[in-house]
């Protein structure tokens, strides 16, 4: 994790490229990308692409148009792509770039809560399908990680929130006591305590990076990151990506699977209970709504990319800090789980 953006033009001047392209969007591009690109400019020919906003720009016609760019600008194999926005926003960057000439570099700068705390960490990248999220991508870790923390000032407060539930995440899975902080600390953190703010990052990013670390390509480990994401991405999917934010989602399927783990006895009814009022007091959801049909949804979490021949894997909770991937879930105890 770097911190200052000299960091970014040091790696220019040791890695000699010839030639950048800056893809962000609009809002991102006017607040910080304008400055950034002229101040790379200075250094090697710099262009700049923009794409939509949200979950949604991750679609195989938003990388097109940026291999277009790309190439109608002239960047070759020895070019760098940096990316400045939110974590949709790295997650297609870093898919084209590893596509582009069959991979060239890319710096991620994130500018959201989520970006900073999940989305650019760990080399993931990828595009949505029209029947499932982030079903065509590649690993690929980005050249550098540039977090500014100030940058969060003027995230809105619901971007804000959403990156919250990454953020809690890491205290199911890994790090009791980080959870027992959040709880001690959340009103502060809401309030953006730049001492609180910059910890929770810290240490967030240490987290994902410590499993990361152990299980590149997710074979084993780093399934556990997906606590509430198989939930998460059904209803993401289901709701055409336009109701919820990521992190919203995410917040609905951590609370989805913890009810599945109470039922299937892994957890008791107070593990259940903290999560839920964690969640609550970050202004997240924590109920699936009602216009979703919870039949509809374990059959498309039975398509997720976790799952093998139509065989639902979870994530399963054992206790706060302690989880482990179960395979072949059976759809029914979902569902009673969910109903009841």
């Amino acid at each position: 994790m770097k911190t200052p953006l000299s960091s970014l033009v040091q790696l220019l001047e040791a890695e000699h490229y010839s030639s950048c392209m800056i893809l962000s969007q609009p809002p991102i591009y006017s607040l910080y990308g304008e400055s950034l690109q002229r101040e790379l400019q200075q250094l090697l020919p710099t262009f700049y692409h923009l794409v939509p906003c949200g979950e949604s720009l991750k679609n195989i016609e938003s990388a097109t148009a940026c291999w277009q760019a790309m190439h109608q600008q002239g960047l070759d194999r020895r070019s760098l792509v940096v990316a400045i926005g939110g974590g949709a926003l790295t997650d297609l960057a870093g898919f084209v770039a590893a596509c582009y000439m069959r991979g060239i570099d890319v710096v991620y700068i994130p500018t959201t809560l989520m970006g900073m705390v999940d989305a650019a960490i760990g080399g993931k990248t990828g595009v949505n399908l029209p029947s499932g999220k982030n079903l065509v991508g590649v690993f690929r870790k980005p050249k550098q990680v540039i977090i500014r923390s100030d940058y969060l000032k003027t995230l809105p407060k619901r971007e804000f929130c959403s990156g919250l539930a990454e953020v809690i995440k890491y205290g199911v899975i890994w790090d009791p006591t980080f959870f027992t902080y959040l709880e001690e600390n959340m009103d502060v953190l809401l309030e953006r305590n730049e001492t609180v703010l910059r910890y929770v990052v810290e240490r967030s990013y240490q987290i994902k990076n410590e499993i990361v670390e152990q299980d590149v390509q997710e074979n084993g480990l780093r399934a556990i990151l997906n606590w509430g994401h198989t939930f998460a991405h059904a209803l993401e999917t289901l709701t055409d990506y336009q109701q919820y934010t990521h992190g919203e989602a995410v917040s609905i399927g951590m609370c989805c699977a913890a009810r599945v783990s109470a039922h299937l006895g892994y957890v008791d009814q107070n593990f259940v209970e903290r999560q839920h009022k964690l969640c609550q007091r970050a202004g997240l959801q924590k109920e699936l709504p009602s216009d979703v049909s919870i039949e509809r949804l374990v059959e498309c979490m039975k398509r997720d990319k976790k799952a093998v021949a139509q065989h639902i894997s979870l994530v399963i909770a054992n206790g706060m800090g302690q989880v482990e991937l179960v395979v072949n879930v059976d759809p029914n105890m979902i569902l009673e789980a969910l109903t009841s």
